[in-house]
């Protein structure tokens, strides 16, 4: 049986496919279909995911688009749906897990994993390529319920056999679990940061490696700081998801990405000082409707990035004596070294290139064929401006550039950033 909303999906895949002159759905209609029916509950089981449905729905459209008036091979039909090949290896796909499990009925959420079940379908590659596949679909649903066979339902169609699914429903939005408003973890670490300032400042120790320390805690707690904010601003736009992953904690636990949070942050630090961002926060970004909400998302990050680089710069701008700079240089050189690492990187999230927070910003109002393009770079667009950064003149000019903004903020902090720059690199040569 077809379910209620399953086939709400199809009759919005069906006037999509019209719209551009396809007598036929395929995968590409019918995920479409799911995203863009309100209230669908494959949408529902989608939002648990990490990722941002609104660009998953832009590359829809944009392919949808592309393949215009290009009509592919009849494959079949659905309950009166004309299908290509494509949409009717997904459909059959669909039903076989509904009947190996025994499901009385065939909602959007099933559909969804008739595509993944399928290796060939566009869609499930579309899918794969946000990093969803059936086994963590089936997992992020959890178990279908009774209310399933009661969904308003179509008649039987039959269908060909073939592997079994898993369990789907739709999970509960609320989480049991309680933590602290701020985390332990968070605490412990501002803890180690001042306890290695105050080594520095008392001349305590090796000022090289307490240089690397410091300064490593301190970015730490900045990228912390930077995605809490991304957080809160979400949570303020109607993401409670946020709440739930703990990302108002400020642990820095729940921002690490094992890519982005730790590897590439340390190869670009050490191959040529540049500090790239390092969390990783999931938006839903399907629960923020305004466009400038979302923008205001992307944007918050950097700007709690520039708040802690002013507020490190704060003893120099208020200014302080010859007379302390010098008896505590190691301190000063450290703390103006993490002041400047604030302020680059508060620029380089800026500039509008896919994966960095200036390209957020503009993301709600860029039209889809640039949109498309850029999704196209995916994971590899901060290689790409790494390569940009490192090996043409755009990355001297950044350099130069913000050298001359901390020059313009405190000229003692910017001789004093000089000298932390040596300080933290020397202690690779201990």
């Amino acid at each position: 049986m077809l379910a209620q909303d399953g086939l709400n999906a199809l009759i919005t895949a069906r006037a999509i496919a019209a719209g551009h002159g396809h007598t036929m759905l395929n995968s590409l209609h019918i995920l479409l279909g799911i995203l863009e029916t309100p209230g669908s509950l494959g949408t529902q089981v989608l939002e648990q995911f990490p990722l941002k449905l609104d660009q998953m729905k832009t590359r829809l459209w944009a392919y949808v688009r592309l393949g215009a008036n290009q009509e592919e091979p009849y494959g079949g039909e659905f309950f009166g749906f004309a299908l290509t090949e494509d949409g009717a290896q997904a459909m059959a796909e669909a039903v076989a897990e509904g009947e190996a499990y025994g499901l009385a009925a065939i909602d959007s959420r099933v559909l969804i994993l008739g595509m993944l079940r399928s290796p060939e379908t566009e869609a499930g590659e579309i899918l794969r390529q946000f990093e969803i596949d059936a086994d963590t679909f089936r997992t992020r649903a959890g178990r279908l319920r009774a209310e399933t066979a009661s969904s308003r339902p179509a008649r039987r169609a039959p269908v060909p056999r073939t592997r079994g699914m898993g369990p789907v429903a739709r999970p509960s939005a609320r989480s049991s679990n309680w933590e602290w408003p701020i985390s332990p973890v968070f605490l412990l670490l501002v803890a180690i940061f001042a306890g290695l300032g105050a080594m520095l400042y008392l001349n305590i120790g090796n000022p090289n490696a307490l240089t690397f320390g410091f300064v490593l805690v301190g970015w730490v707690l900045a990228v912390s700081l930077h995605e809490f904010g991304h957080a809160l601003v979400a949570y303020w736009g109607g993401d409670e998801s946020v709440v739930h992953h703990g990302y108002l904690t400020l642990n820095p636990l729940k921002y690490t990405h094992p890519m982005l949070s730790i590897l590439l942050p340390i190869i670009f630090l050490l191959l040529g000082g540049i500090p790239l961002p390092g969390g990783a926060v999931y938006i839903q970004r399907g629960a923020i409707r305004k466009p400038w909400m979302r923008s205001a998302v992307s944007a918050a990050g950097p700007l709690m990035t520039l708040f802690f680089g002013l507020l490190l710069l704060l003893p120099f701008v208020v200014g302080l004596n010859e007379m302390a700079l010098r008896a505590h240089a190691s301190f000063w050189a450290a703390l103006a070294l993490l002041a400047f690492f604030q302020i680059f990187a508060f620029v380089l999230n800026l500039i509008p290139w896919p994966g960095l927070d200036g390209f957020g910003i503009l993301e709600p109002w860029l039209p889809p064929h640039i949109l498309q393009y850029a999704y196209m770079l995916g994971g590899m667009g901060i290689f790409l401006f790494f390569l940009l950064f490192a090996y043409t003149p755009f990355g001297d000019w950044v350099g130069q550039s913000i050298w001359l903004i901390m020059d313009a903020l405190s000229s003692e902090a910017a001789i004093m950033a000089s000298l932390g720059f040596q300080q933290f690199f020397s202690f690779f040569h201990l």
